[in-house]
């Protein structure tokens, strides 16, 4: 299903998995990948940002006017390797998206990634939104998101006023278990069911959250880290990409995909709260 496009190191803890085992879970890093109207994205950097990876979509569009969202991502594992969820990544960035992942591309290094990286792609962004090749980038439409060890650098983001929404995929927090009863932004958690390992953690911070705060969970009995790894990001992906197109753009398909019962076709097992209060930022 794609979605009709619209123009429009404070770290809570580590994980105890390890980025060697996940990247062999993940099957390492991918080709351009994407089925948005921008085309496949294949990976990049950027001088001006050092151990990051960078997705930027390949065209600017039938109007060259068209602003790009910001996702900026945390590997499973903490891994330092920015490409090591590239097939979804690219996908992100195939609908208009600026991705920025931390970790070099391919990185050898076997050291981790931490909050503080994510935090400065949040800085790079707003430095070089409406620059160059950024020059579409909106800056004030930013979501943080990350796999695993990746989403509790994500979730620590839920204090920086210049993050709107924070995406959970298979992932809860480790420590400071009550910090999501503080959470105001917008939240998607993709879990991989019961026999994913964070879905206890996951459920545990779901029922954490304010009832006011807009909140959606999808299950799928897939395990840790689901169908990310397959093209485009499979289902796990596609969820991914319609709460950025809903949020950032107000896209109706995308919408219907948490509101209505777009989710059904796809076989997740949801809770959501107070999505009527849910107000895109267009």
């Amino acid at each position: 299903m794609k979605f009709n496009f619209i123009i429009s190191s404070a770290l809570f803890g580590v994980s105890s998995t390890s980025p060697t085992l996940l990247l062999k879970r993940q099957g390492g890093a991918a080709a351009a990948s994407g089925d948005g109207p921008y085309g496949a994205v294949a990976v990049s950097t950027d001088a001006a940002l050092a151990n990051h990876a960078i997705y930027v979509p390949t065209t600017t569009n039938a109007t060259g006017t068209a602003k790009w969202p910001v996702l900026v991502w945390g590997n499973g594992g903490c891994s330092s390797d920015g490409a090591s969820n590239a097939r979804f990544l690219g996908a992100v960035a195939s609908y208009g998206c600026l991705v920025i992942a931390s970790g070099a591309p391919a990185s050898t290094n076997k050291g981790q990634t931490t909050a503080a990286m994510m935090t400065a792609s949040i800085d790079f962004a707003v430095k070089v939104a409406g620059t160059g090749k950024y020059a579409n980038v909106d800056a004030t439409k930013i979501m943080a998101a990350g796999f695993s060890c990746g989403g509790v650098e994500a979730m620590a983001m839920s204090w920086d006023s210049r993050v709107k929404t924070i995406g959970v995929f298979s992932s809860g927090l480790l420590t400071n278990y009550t910090a999501a009863s503080s959470f105001t932004k917008p939240v998607v958690f993709i879990i991989g069911g019961s026999g994913d390992i964070a879905y206890q953690n996951a459920e545990r911070d779901f029922k954490a959250l304010p009832s006011a705060t807009p909140s959606w969970k999808g299950n799928l009995p897939l395990g840790h880290g689901g169908d990310l790894f397959q093209a485009n990001g499979g289902k796990f992906g596609r969820a991914g990409i319609a709460w950025l197109e809903y949020i950032f753009r107000g896209n109706e398909t995308a919408k219907n995909y948490f509101v209505a019962d777009g989710y059904k076709a796809d076989g997740w097992q949801v809770e959501a709260h107070a999505l009527d209060q849910l107000k895109p930022f267009v």
